[in-house]
């Protein structure tokens, strides 16, 4: 997304969307209901960032975290890591108490309400909302590896063409691999 927002100058608004939230009266298994609280404590910290520094210190925080948890493997789950990423991104490391307060959650869950009004609420992440948040919305799209450079536009064009189809609802195929991911991406 970040690579596309560049090339063809879309400002992306990064919104939260908590698996644990929208699972919470789903049967899903214990190992995802512990990776899901670990996620929700890192949009609490997002969602304090978001607060203090705008849109672009969500896609900071959002790009330091997931770096570390996707690209390098990392636990995220961890005050002194959460610490870490917020100094990484200049942000002041005392932002991390957001992580186990429940009050940043109805932040969390109006940004969702905005999304599932879009999208439905079987989806999960990611899910775009295109146009500000008037256009359509969707789950995914759920790549590895993603395209980079012209063939991420071009994929972009096609999701957009898709997506914005009335009727369309959904297109899915069984995944085969992990995620793969190039470089490191910059924090």
């Amino acid at each position: 997304m970040e690579d596309v927002g560049r090339q063809k100058r879309i400002q992306v608004h990064w919104k939260f969307f908590s698996l644990k939230l929208i699972n919470k009266n789903r049967d899903i298994a214990e190992s995802h209901k512990i990776v899901h609280e670990i996620g929700l404590r890192a949009l609490r910290v997002a969602a304090a960032v978001r607060r203090d520094y705008g849109n672009e210190g969500v896609a900071k925080i959002y790009t330091a975290m997931g770096t570390l948890y996707h690209h390098d493997d990392e636990d995220i789950d961890d005050p002194k890591i959460f610490e870490q990423i917020l100094q990484c991104c200049n942000f002041p490391a005392q932002l991390s108490s957001a992580a186990h307060d429940e009050s940043w959650d109805i932040n969390i869950q109006a940004d969702m309400d905005q999304a599932i009004a879009k999208a439905g609420d079987d989806v999960g992440v990611p899910l775009i909302v295109l146009d500000g948040g008037k256009g359509p919305g969707f789950f995914g799209p759920v790549m590895s590896p993603a395209p980079t450079g012209k063939a991420a536009v071009k994929f972009w064009d096609a999701v957009i063409a898709t997506g914005g189809t009335p009727g369309f609802f959904e297109l899915k195929r069984t995944r085969e691999i992990g995620p793969t991911f190039g470089e490191r991406p910059k924090i």
